[in-house]
C-alpha cells in the first residue's frame, strides 16, 4: 500500500472554509470555473482569540466601476458596507482590519450556517456575486455527485497542522504555549468549519489517569486523546463526511513497539464502528467509502503497526515547505504537484 497518495492542504491556523474554497467545484457562472470571491478568517498570534477578516478574489474579470466589499448584517437584517477594495488585478487578498467574533464549537451546528459577514462583488447598478462567511459541516456530501467517483488519491483535502494543539480554556498561557499552540478552534470546531484531515501527535503518560494525550513536541501537552476521539465521533455521528485522523510523532512515552500496539488497540476499541479497514487502500473511491458505512481513515506513523493492524493505514507524508511567503509556498507546492503527475 502506498505510503502517501492523498493530497492534504494544510491550514497552519484554523481558517473558515467558504462555499468556493474548492476550485473545481465552484459555481458555474458566466466567468470560467476558477472565478470566485470569498472571505478568510486569519487568527492573529496572541493570547486571546483575535481573528481578522480578509477578502480574496481569484481570476475575477474586473471592469470599470467594479468593487468588492465586506458587509455586516445587523440584528434587524440590514446589510452595512464596512470595507471596500477596488481590485487592480485579477486575483488578490486584502486585509480588512475587521475583527470577527470568535464562535466556540458549542455554539455551532451540523447544518451549514452563515455568519453576519458576507462579501459582495458589485457596482452601483448591479450585484455580480456574493458569498457569506459560514461553516462547512457537509461540504463533501453536498458535492457527492462530483466527488463520489473520484479516488481518495485524486482529491485535495483541507487539513490542520498539529490539530489538537489548542488552549481549551484559555487558562494556560506561557512562553511554551505561545510557540506550541497552533489552533484557536477545538477539533469539533475545525471539522464543522470544513477540515477533513487531522494531524494528531500522541504522547503516553503512565502517571496520569488518562494515559494518552496529544502533544506538540515533548514539552507541550494539550488535550487528552479521548477528547479528540469523542469530538471526531460526534462529528461523524451527525454528518456523512469522510475524515482522516493521522496519528504520528509520539514525542513522549513510546519506548518500544508494545506502546504502539497498545495505542493501536485503544484506537480500534474507541473507533470500532467508524474506521475503514486499510485493505480498501488510497485507490478506493469516495462512493465506495460512503457505501461501506465506515467514514474514518486512521493513519499511523509506524509500518509495523500498519502491517499488523488492519484498522491502521500508512500515515500521510507531510510536504513541509518551510517558507516565509505565499509566493514561495506556491512555487514549492507547484513543484510537488508537477513532479507528482
Amino acid at each position: 500500500m502506498a505510503q502517501y497518495t492523498t493530497r492534504i492542504l494544510f491550514v497552519l491556523l484554523s481558517v473558515i472554509i467558504n462555499e468556493t474554497s474548492f476550485a473545481r467545484i465552484c459555481n458555474s457562472s458566466g466567468e470560467n470555473w476558477q472565478s470566485r470571491i470569498g472571505l478568510l478568517v486569519s487568527p492573529i498570534i496572541s493570547r486571546s482569540k483575535i481573528r481578522e477578516i480578509e477578502i480574496y478574489w481569484n481570476n475575477v474579470n474586473i471592469e470599470p466601476g467594479d468593487k468588492i466589499s465586506l458587509f455586516e448584517e445587523s440584528s434587524s437584517g440590514d446589510q452595512r458596507e464596512i470595507y471596500t477594495v477596488v481590485p487592480n488585478s485579477l486575483s488578490g487578498v486584502e486585509k480588512t482590519g475587521v475583527l470577527a467574533e470568535f464562535i466556540p464549537s458549542s455554539n455551532l451546528s451540523f447544518v451549514k450556517r452563515c455568519t453576519r459577514y458576507s462579501v459582495r462583488w458589485w457596482t452601483d447598478k448591479e450585484i455580480k456575486d456574493t458569498k457569506c462567511l459560514g461553516t462547512q459541516p457537509t461540504w463533501m456530501k453536498e458535492r457527492k455527485d462530483i466527488l463520489g467517483p473520484l479516488k481518495m488519491k485524486q482529491i485535495f483535502l483541507p487539513g490542520t497542522h498539529d490539530s489538537a494543539s489548542y488552549n481549551e480554556n484559555d487558562d494556560r498561557a506561557s512562553i511554551v504555549s505561545d510557540f506550541a499552540v497552533t489552533q484557536d478552534l477545538d477539533i469539533l470546531g475545525q471539522l464543522i468549519h470544513g477540515v477533513r484531515y487531522l494531524d494528531i501527535r500522541v504522547g503516553r503518560y503512565h502517571e496520569t489517569n488518562e494515559i494518552w494525550w496529544t502533544n506538540h513536541g515533548p514539552f507541550y501537552r494539550s488535550v487528552s486523546l479521548k477528547t479528540v476521539i469523542d469530538q471526531v465521533k460526534k462529528f461523524l455521528d451527525n454528518t456523512e463526511e469522510i475524515v482522516i485522523i493521522d496519528i504520528r510523532e509520539f514525542p513522549v512515552g513510546f519506548n518500544n513497539i508494545s506502546d504502539h500496539h497498545a495505542l493501536a488497540t485503544y484506537l480500534e476499541d474507541e473507533f470500532r464502528d467508524y474506521y475503514l479497514p486499510n485493505n480498501y487502500g488510497w485507490g478506493t473511491t469516495l462512493n465506495e467509502i460512503w457505501s461501506s458505512g465506515k467514514r474514518l481513515i486512521i493513519g499511523y506513523e509506524n509500518m509495523r503497526i500498519v502491517n499488523s493492524h488492519s484498522s491502521m493505514w500508512p500515515y500521510v507524508l507531510h510536504q513541509w515547505g518551510n517558507v516565509q511567503s505565499t509566493e514561495q509556498l506556491f512555487r514549492y507546492l507547484d513543484k510537488i504537484e508537477t513532479s507528482d503527475r
